[in-house]
């Protein structure tokens, strides 16, 4: 007998509210995720992001573990996976990107990678977290941390200066009205 949620939903609508909540809870000590779902839908919301933060900074910010960053891009993109599957709401979740795509920035800049999926893996996030926000209309919102990533890398390089080139021209496929962003910037630096 193969499982489904067909069959799932038949056994659940059996159960009566006392069995079912005690089933809940039976969950929510055996898988932290089911607990942390139910966080995120009781408005704990802004500690679970905290913790995501956290799980992204231990990874590239120097100081917050023990013995240096690891830098493993894997953990930190997991943890943005797993947090998008505890909320929806795409205002938390393009915070933990722009998160990931700042501590992978401030990393690049400190250690001066020279490992091109440093550079590669924030460009694609930040492309996406762009994408998130235009299409949920949040660009108030986060327009400022936006162009703050834009600003703050300073060259050191090939590859991030390619990296800085695609953020600017991101955000003016984002916000046309700045488009004298990547005009600057070329003149600036050529």
């Amino acid at each position: 007998m193969s499982f489904s949620l067909v069959k799932l939903k038949k056994k659940l609508e059996e159960k009566n509210k006392q069995d079912l909540t005690q089933e809940i809870l039976l969950l929510c000590k055996l898988f932290p995720q089911v607990k942390e779902y139910y966080q995120t839908q009781t408005s704990d919301s802004q500690l679970i992001l905290e913790r995501y933060k956290d799980i992204i900074e231990k990874e590239f910010v120097e100081g917050k573990a023990r013995g240096g960053p690891k830098a493993r891009l894997g953990v930190a993109k997991k943890a943005i996976q797993d947090f998008s599957k505890l909320t929806k709401e795409p205002a938390l979740i393009a915070d933990l990107m722009f998160t990931f795509v700042e501590c992978v920035s401030n990393f690049n800049a400190d250690f001066r990678s020279d490992v091109e999926a440093y550079y590669t893996s924030p460009e694609g996030m930040f492309e996406k977290v762009l994408r998130l926000i235009k299409k949920n209309n949040l660009l108030a919102a986060f327009e400022t941390r936006a162009y703050s990533i834009v600003d703050k890398p300073q060259t050191a390089g090939g590859i991030l200066i390619r990296f800085v080139r695609f953020m600017k021209r991101c955000m003016v496929d984002l916000a046309d009205k700045k488009a004298r962003c990547i005009t600057e910037f070329n003149l600036n630096h050529g």
